[in-house]
């Protein structure tokens, strides 16, 4: 098995629909990822597309000041996505949890 991980990884594409926040991420390796948050109560992008990442850190803290307290259950948590080069958040997810999958390779038949 593969195993996931973002320092010095790419966010290439952030997609969102009612609930749900998809992560296109390719890895230092250039393996592609989608990294799929559900439950997703808000999200903020500081120019996120394109940046490489050094980590992720998760906390029970909620990160955006413009959340309502009503809309938080006990297990919803703040994902920030952390530049590599300013080691600031440039990617704050509010959702209960995540999920990782490899993308497969397309190949094209002649």
């Amino acid at each position: 098995m593969n195993s996931f991980s973002v320092a010095d990884g790419t966010v290439k594409k952030i997609t969102s629909a009612p609930g749900i926040l998809v992560v296109n991420f390719t890895d230092w390796k250039e393996q592609d990822w989608i990294i799929t948050f559900e439950n997703l109560i808000a999200f903020q992008s500081l120019g996120a597309e394109g940046e490489e990442i050094s980590e992720i850190i998760e906390s029970e803290k909620i990160l955006l000041e413009n959340i309502r307290i009503e809309d938080i259950g006990n297990t919803t948590k703040s994902y920030s996505f952390i530049s590599v080069w300013s080691s600031s958040p440039i990617l704050i997810i509010i959702a209960r949890a995540y999920k990782v999958e490899k993308t497969q390779p397309t190949f094209m038949r002649a």
